[in-house]
């Protein structure tokens, strides 16, 4: 007998990612996986339906997409996550 499961990893990347920096403007990332962030005192990942957050920022930052991985090294900034809406804005 064949019992069918069904995964809890089969839904679809819903995270929104903005980036904001006076050297590139505001960059906006769709269908984002997760979000890792790396910082001087912490270490978190932002997944789907995380709680709301604010939080200063002194390290990495990696967005991770479907096929794609973008990283931001040695940043300082403030990023705020709310409603699968990630924001950060990078100091220069």
């Amino acid at each position: 007998m064949k019992t069918k499961v069904k995964l809890l990893t089969d839904a679809k990347a819903q995270i929104t990612a903005n980036i904001m920096s006076l050297k590139t403007g505001l960059v906006k990332y769709e269908n984002v996986n997760f979000i890792r962030i790396k910082s001087r005192y912490y270490n978190i990942v932002i997944l789907k339906d995380y709680m709301p957050i604010i939080g200063e920022i002194e390290g990495n930052v990696e967005i991770e997409l479907e096929d794609n991985t973008i990283k931001f090294e040695n940043i300082v900034g403030y990023y705020m996550h709310k409603y699968n809406e990630f924001n950060l804005f990078i100091k220069e």
